[in-house]
C-alpha cells in the first residue's frame, strides 16, 4: 500500500474553518485550486532533509503545523502548516539545493529506517529513486515558495495511491 503525499495551497479562512471543523477536510481537498505533490517520496525527502540539516524545521517538515486528523493505518495524519510555518520552512528549504541532498542518498539505509515505501534497494533495479526523490523535493520546494509569497497555508495531504509499489 503506497502512500502518496498531496501539497495543498489553501487561503488563511479556509484553513481557520477546516481548524475549527475538521469534518470539512473533504470539502478542503476537493475544493483546492492549487496543489501539487511529493508523490511516494514524501517519507524519503524528509529523511534526506534530516540527514542534511538535522537541526532545522525542514528535518521535520511532515510533523510541522496541526493535525486536523488523525492517522489511519500507515497513513499519516492531515497537517496543516498555517503562512507562518510555510514561511519558515520555504525560508529553509530554498537554501537547500537538491543536489546538496544527493550526497545522503543510499537505499540500504533507507530501507534499514524504514523509510516509506520500503522498496528503495528493489527500486533502484528499474529505475533511478534518487533522481526521483530529488525532483519531487524541488516540487515542495516550488509549493512552499508559492505558498509563501501568496500568504495561504498548506496542507499536507495522505492517501494511499491504490497501487503495489
Amino acid at each position: 500500500m503506497p502512500i502518496i503525499c498531496r501539497l495543498l495551497q489553501i487561503p488563511p479562512d479556509r484553513a481557520a474553518s477546516l481548524v475549527a471543523e475538521p469534518n470539512q477536510l473533504g470539502e478542503t481537498v476537493k475544493s483546492a485550486k492549487i496543489y501539487s505533490g511529493v508523490y511516494r517520496y514524501w517519507h524519503g525527502i524528509e529523511y534526506l532533509l534530516a540527514q542534511h540539516s538535522p537541526d532545522s524545521p525542514a528535518a521535520q517538515w511532515l510533523s510541522l503545523g496541526q493535525a486536523v486528523s488523525v492517522a489511519r493505518d500507515a497513513i499519516p495524519a492531515v497537517r496543516l502548516l498555517p503562512p507562518q510555518v510555510v514561511a519558515e520552512l520555504e525560508t529553509t528549504i530554498r537554501e537547500i539545493e537538491p543536489d546538496a541532498l544527493a550526497p545522503h542518498y543510499d537505499a540500504a539505509a533507507l530501507d534499514a529506517a524504514g523509510i516509506d515505501p520500503h522498496t528503495w534497494v528493489e527500486w533502484e533495479e528499474t529505475f533511478d529513486p534518487l533522481g526521483q526523490l530529488l525532483e519531487h523535493y524541488s516540487f515542495l520546494q516550488y509549493s512552499t515558495k508559492q505558498c509563501a509569497s501568496a500568504g495561504d497555508s498548506l496542507v499536507l495531504y495522505s492517501a494511499d495511491d491504490g497501487e503495489d509499489c
